[in-house]
């Protein structure tokens, strides 16, 4: 088979260019390229072929890139994990994506799947090119709870890819700051892989660092939450943050007023742009022109947007073509758009305003969180009758997850609450409630369905009812 075109543009940047930035030290693409074909013998010593599907489940940091480069160079289909995952959050990921191999830190987490340590050192091999153009498997929360895998094909990306760096205007020699988790769209593919398609060269984090960009950032990747903590520096010492030329924003809405405050003190509006898993980037405002607060700008190259009954629906070649290993037919149009479940408007120019979300998921900073998920586990609490999840406005991380809990009466209040604390602990951190409060009665439609948006309006905005809860 052919090999990707992405891949080839890998492997003919210049062996000496700088490709990667850890902790003061640089690896350039040629070291990469080698630590690629080193881990992907390591793979196929652990039993791993092309087109078998490897999940990666690690921090960002060297054995994370190193993962990703073996399966590049070996063909196998990569399923990046949340690595705060609890046993309970990646059971049915693990039950769909029938894993060959599973590379973690914590091997409990995963009964009956065979686990690794982070590749080493194995003799030299892979072919950099797979069976299939599938490079990897992406799980997105759905409304229903149960994660849905979004295969991620060369194509996708390429197109995408490119189609963002033509809008923002980078080339080989900017430098990304990413601190962004690499297990989603927005670090591992717009952060890694664009970076590598381009020849450029990432500076690595582990985690968020609230702090000014190191010599010689040109852009930074970034959701609301790191925006907010990254304003007191910028008022403060603005000309420390100076020489980054592009700051983007996504994976939640970036409010206009901490828009217009950064603007304020760097002369530079925050670039938005919206995209999700199953279509990478799907607008963008421009990397010079009208960018405008409150707006995630104009359908990209090649992208067609259209909003039909207040729904966001995008068709186009960074579209993957549905989803797996369980299909929802529902999820396009009869003309072939995806339906984003997001609500938004269009206006004259073309700009994209996102006003709302149709599904029922909740943004804690910028990771989303499925309420029917945090439900189920909630719900199998001794004493507890009914519980609803939705989302709650929070200075810090735009959203955090609340619930409202219909006791039984078969146990004491208090006891319920220690109870639903215990069961919490088996969600990651950003799943768990901040609030929980105890009611009567959950606010239901005709029709008997939970109304989301009844239960933050009418329980969690009474500051009476949440008093009465602590």
């Amino acid at each position: 088979m052919q090999r990707p075109a992405f891949l080839d543009r890998f492997l003919t940047h210049p062996a000496e260019r700088p490709a990667l930035r850890w902790q003061g030290r640089t690896s350039t693409y040629g070291q990469l390229r080698a630590l690629g074909e080193r881990t992907a013998g390591w793979l196929r010593e652990q039993g791993v072929g092309p087109g078998d599907r490897v999940g990666i489940q690690l921090d960002n940091g060297p054995e994370l890139v190193a993962a990703h480069l073996g399966c590049m160079a070996l063909g196998a289909v990569r399923v990046p994990l949340n690595r705060h995952y609890r046993a309970a959050e990646l059971a049915p990921i693990l039950e769909d994506a029938d894993l060959r191999l599973l590379i973690t830190p914590v091997p409990e987490f995963a009964p009956g799947v065979r686990s690794a340590p982070a590749p080493g050192e194995g003799a030299p091999t892979g072919n950099w090119a797979g069976p299939t153009d599938v490079t990897a498997v992406l799980f997105t929360s759905g409304t229903t709870g149960r994660p849905k895998g979004a295969p991620q094909t060369w194509r996708m990306w390429e197109s995408n890819l490119d189609a963002l760096a033509e809008r923002w205007e980078l080339g080989a020699d900017d430098v990304l700051w990413l601190m962004l988790p690499c297990f989603h769209t927005h670090g591992l593919v717009l952060g890694l892989h664009g970076t590598w398609l381009r020849g450029a060269c990432v500076q690595l984090e582990e985690h968020l660092r609230v702090e000014p960009p190191p010599a010689g950032i040109t852009h930074v990747f970034g959701v609301p939450t790191y925006y907010r903590r990254w304003l007191p520096g910028m008022e403060a010492e603005p000309a420390r943050y100076a020489g980054v030329r592009l700051w983007v924003s996504g994976s939640d809405g970036l409010p206009a007023a901490l828009s217009d405050a950064i603007h304020a003190a760097l002369g530079r509006r925050v670039l938005e742009r919206y995209g999700m898993t199953e279509t990478v980037m799907i607008t963008s405002n421009p990397g010079r022109g009208d960018r405008r607060a409150g707006s995630v700008g104009t359908a990209l190259r090649d992208t067609h947007v259209r909003v039909v009954d207040g729904e966001v629906q995008v068709r186009g070649p960074g579209v993957f073509g549905g989803y797996w290993p369980r299909p929802d037919p529902s999820a396009f149009t009869a003309d072939g758009y995806f339906r984003t479940g997001d609500a938004g408007e269009l206006d004259a120019d073309g700009y994209l305003r996102i006003v709302g979300r149709k599904k029922d998921l909740v943004i804690v900073g910028g990771v989303n969180v499925a309420p029917a998920e945090v439900e189920a586990v909630l719900a199998g609490v001794t004493g507890v009758a009914m519980v609803g999840v939705c989302g709650v406005p929070d200075d810090d991380l735009g959203e955090v997850v609340a619930a409202a809990v219909v006791a039984d009466g078969s146990l004491p209040e208090p006891e319920v609450r220690r109870a639903l604390e215990r069961a919490a602990l088996g969600l990651s951190g950003l799943k768990r409630p901040r609030q929980v409060v105890f009611v009567e009665a959950l606010p239901r439609n005709a029709l008997g369905k939970l109304q989301r948006s009844r239960l933050a309006a009418e329980v969690f905005a009474n500051p009476g009812c949440i008093n009465r809860a602590k």
